[in-house]
């Protein structure tokens, strides 16, 4: 985007304004109907990891570009294991291939939790994640905090896992190995000013650190088969693993 800079030294602004992920969110932050399936794992409530989010979520909105991001309701926080599917997925490679592209979604949903109720793979329990290092670069490209398994041998399973979902759902997705775990808090909605970007990527980073610092292993829920309409509330159907 080009930027132009103001008289008198001010930081550079933005032509004019970007929007961003405006199939999921109006300009104003409420949500659309985006409806659509996938495997999650729920925050516990009462784990330090909710609340360590419940803080970012808080300090969030005192910042001068809280008004640019859609924050989550903290009902909604989650860690996803296995995107499912949505309408943007029609007609890609991920969609799968025993699933005609124009399979009206309800339809879709039903497909998938057929298939899942019948799905054999496994995952250790409880799953043991943590929050990443910090990475000024990875930590200002989304309004996450992103996540890895404590050990090799999670890592591993959860590798394994998705490979067996994706193969037993007839999806293929080259850049699975390379998914980036994480609980997302809001979704940015509008472009930010060059001084606004490094507000926020401080913010990421230094909210990533602590965490990462503080918890050690965080506390998650079972993965479970979801439906929801927007971003705001994931419906469980049944335990996946």
């Amino acid at each position: 985007m080009t930027l132009v800079r103001k008289k008198g030294g001010d930081p550079p602004e933005e032509k004019k304004t970007v929007l961003f992920n405006q199939n999921k969110f109006h300009s104003d932050g409420r949500p659309r109907y985006f409806p659509g399936n996938t495997v999650i794992c729920h925050l516990l409530r009462d784990s330090a990891f909710f609340h360590a989010m419940l803080d970012l979520h808080d300090q969030m909105s005192q910042f001068d570009f809280a008004a640019k991001i859609a924050l989550l309701p903290p009902s909604s926080y989650h860690m996803t294991v296995f995107d499912g599917l949505n309408n943007t997925r029609r007609g890609k490679r991920t969609w799968p291939r025993d699933l005609a592209c124009d399979t009206p979604m309800p339809q879709c949903d039903a497909w998938v939790g057929e298939r899942l109720r019948a799905f054999p793979g496994r995952l250790p329990n409880p799953l043991r994640m943590r929050p990443a290092r910090p990475d000024p670069l990875r930590d200002r490209q989304g309004c996450r905090i992103r996540l890895e398994a404590v050990d090799r041998e999670g890592a591993t399973a959860l590798r394994h896992f998705r490979a067996s979902l994706a193969s037993h759902l007839g999806m293929h997705d080259a850049g699975l190995d390379r998914y980036v775990f994480h609980t997302t808090i809001g979704y940015r909605i509008e472009g930010f000013t060059a001084r606004e970007a490094r507000e926020y990527t401080d913010v990421m980073v230094r909210f990533q650190g602590r965490m990462a610092a503080r918890l050690p292993e965080i506390d998650l829920g079972p993965p479970e088969f979801c439906l929801f309409d927007d971003m705001h509330a994931y419906h469980r159907q049944f335990l996946v693993a």
